[in-house]
């Protein structure tokens, strides 16, 4: 039989969770919580499915990088004014050649480009890149002490204790047809 996670069953558990996943050490954790450090690691492996705070702090790094790599309104500035430049060259060409149609074409492409990167970059308009985060939420109930815990507070009142045990076997029923 496996033991019963003390941080799981702890009253500031999601609190916990949260600065666990922000890469916080769990040695701080313990003494602010007045939890053992190894119940923690254990607790941040085996239910909350996470890595060292070390291995936390590089992945928030990585998206930091990520982010940085991203042109800036300065860049993305002088690419409209070369584009600009451009537009007047290939103009003045297509006059010349007759070519209206697909000299507006490329151009137009590389007007597209340029917005997408300005969008991806945060500049205009909402971004259009999407991040998802999946959130895994692993929720150890004992549902028997539970039980057990509601029953014995209402002990003198058997109309209320009749209730609860109905509902408890109610979701026992439950569970078992899942199952």
């Amino acid at each position: 039989m496996s033991r019963v996670c003390r941080t799981c069953q702890h009253l500031k558990r999601p609190e916990i969770d949260r600065r666990l996943a922000a890469g916080e050490p769990a040695a701080q954790l313990a003494r602010d919580y007045r939890l053992n450090a190894s119940s923690l690691y254990r607790h941040r492996a085996n239910c909350l499915k996470l890595g060292s705070a070390n291995a936390i702090l590089k992945e928030a790094a990585r998206g930091t990088a990520a982010v940085a790599l991203l042109p800036s309104k300065e860049t993305l500035s002088g690419a409209y004014s070369d584009l600009a430049g451009r537009i007047d060259d290939i103009i003045a060409q297509a006059q010349a050649d007759g070519s209206f149609k697909l000299a507006l074409s490329g151009l137009n492409a590389l007007r597209q480009t340029l917005e997408s990167h300005a969008r991806l970059a945060g500049h205009i308009g909402p971004a259009t890149a999407e991040v998802n985060v999946a959130i895994q939420n692993n929720v150890n109930i004992n549902v028997a002490q539970i039980g057990e815990r509601l029953i014995g507070k209402f002990d003198h009142q058997p109309a209320v204790k009749a209730q609860i045990a109905q509902a408890l076997l109610e979701i026992d029923d439950e569970d078992s047809k899942q199952d």
